[in-house]
């Protein structure tokens, strides 16, 4: 799975000062079918807590629920937003942040993320929930760390369990295309996991 982001479009975003999303609906008939849609956000202003998430910042969201469950996640069904998943699905290390962001659902955040301990954000990967299953994974990095041209693979912390089969990664890649203009944000060495 990957998302480019072209530089051309980085100057565009830069000159939107709102935040702006965009839906990527994935190909059924290609793949596994496990992954049903990117969402690509842009937030100019980042969001809270603004000293450690309030710089400009791409989020590439890899959904594996249809659109429209998506779209479901109304403000009002706080006991699908507070029903998370049991102990043995959450990768070692992640916990869920406060409250939720509707049309989205709960973000969890890795202890280890250099930003919690006081450096200055640059990239993180968080896992999406909702109704006690997570359902989708969020590489989300800063324009500034996507402006040196970065060329990584960064491994994934993994739960114990599943709740459903699928592929899922193991590793994230941000990288600058070495062969073209364009930014590649991907999930990678993705193994097929049975649920429990």
């Amino acid at each position: 799975m990957r998302c480019c982001l072209q530089p051309e479009c980085l100057h565009f975003f830069r000159l939107v000062r709102k935040m702006t999303g965009f839906v990527l609906e994935l190909p059924k008939e290609r793949g596994k079918g496990f992954y049903t849609f990117v969402m690509l956000d842009w937030n100019p202003q980042g969001h809270e807590p603004s000293q450690i998430y309030g710089l400009s910042r791409f989020d590439v969201h890899f959904y594996i629920i249809p659109d429209e469950e998506r779209m479901a996640m109304l403000p009002g069904n706080l006991a699908q937003f507070g029903n998370l998943p049991a102990p043995q699905y959450v990768p070692l290390g992640y916990f869920p942040a406060p409250g939720f962001v509707p049309f989205m659902g709960v973000h969890w955040l890795d202890g280890a993320s250099p930003e919690l301990g006081g450096a200055t954000f640059t990239k993180t990967f968080i896992w999406g929930s909702y109704d006690g299953e997570f359902v989708f994974w969020e590489p989300m990095m800063t324009r500034d760390y996507l402006l040196t041209r970065p060329s990584e693979v960064i491994d994934l912390p993994l739960p114990a369990a599943f709740t459903r089969d699928g592929w899922y990664p193991t590793k994230y890649e941000i990288s600058h295309s070495k062969t073209g203009n364009e930014y590649i944000i991907a999930l990678r060495d993705l193994q097929f996991r049975q649920g429990k």
